[in-house]
């Protein structure tokens, strides 16, 4: 007696001839190979959780980082906004300590170290106020102002050449009227003509920007008086001929 196909049960339902010996034989593989789908459809369910893990965890640690960093930004500045109103009241040595706590919990708070700075040169302690600019300057929000507070302090050590390249570079960051103006005058005391001459034009032009036509009478004055001491430096104090491309150019870079 043979077998027939499988019933209901699971069981296989008896028949004869060739057909029950050939689902005799197959039985067992089929069985076997329904095993392995069973196996194959479970590690692809365990792939795909895994894949979905590993999906989620940087978003969820990023999501977390953030949230730490912004907590740690407005602790932050509430000792900054303490530190600022203990110095309103002359509490100096508490606003010190705020001020360096600040700078503790955020390093990239530039206006922290400014305060702290200038606090540090109100004490006479220049030597540890320009430490504090010279950390300052590392930061994009604080880089110009500075650089512009530690030229004052190297210009009154007597280093007056490391004074005009802090002034440079902080002008060349903000172009404000008054940094200027106080670069123009390094540049007169050190008679760099042509320097002089070059900064007190971008003057000249900032006021008139601005509005301000006495400032911009003031700059011309000193515009025509360097334009004598600079006449061999100054292509355009030089007379140009109607056909000397070459002078015209230099003369309109000059009075730029």
């Amino acid at each position: 007696m043979g077998f027939a196909a499988q019933s209901a049960t699971g069981v296989p339902r008896p028949q004869s001839g060739i057909w029950a010996e050939i689902h005799g034989r197959l039985w067992p593989l089929r069985r076997t190979l329904r095993g392995f789908r069973h196996t194959a459809r479970l590690a692809l369910a365990l792939l795909l959780l895994v894949f979905q893990g590993c999906l989620t965890r940087p978003a969820q640690a990023q999501a977390s980082a953030s949230s730490g960093e912004g907590w740690t930004r407005r602790l932050a500045h509430s000792h900054y906004q303490r530190a600022l109103e203990l110095e309103r009241r002359g509490e100096i040595a508490q606003a010190l300590r705020e001020y360096s706590e600040t700078i503790a919990i955020d390093a990239t708070l530039g206006d922290a170290y400014l305060r702290l700075g200038a606090l540090r040169e109100g004490m006479g302690d220049a030597r540890e106020a320009e430490l504090i600019y010279s950390e300052a300057i590392r930061l994009g929000d604080s880089r110009a102002q500075a650089l512009l507070r530690r030229s004052h302090l190297q210009r009154a050590a007597g280093r007056s050449e490391a004074a005009v390249r802090d002034l440079e570079a902080a002008v060349e960051l903000e172009p404000n009227r008054e940094a200027l103006q106080e670069l123009a005058q390094h540049y007169v005391e050190a008679h760099a003509w042509a320097a002089a001459l070059a900064t007190f034009r971008r003057i000249a032009s900032s006021a008139l920007a601005s509005g301000d036509s006495a400032a911009a009478d003031s700059a011309r004055l000193e515009v025509r008086a360097l334009r004598m001491l600079a006449a061999e430096t100054d292509p355009s104090s030089d007379p140009v001929k109607a056909h000397d491309w070459v002078g015209r150019s230099l003369a309109h870079i000059a009075r730029r």
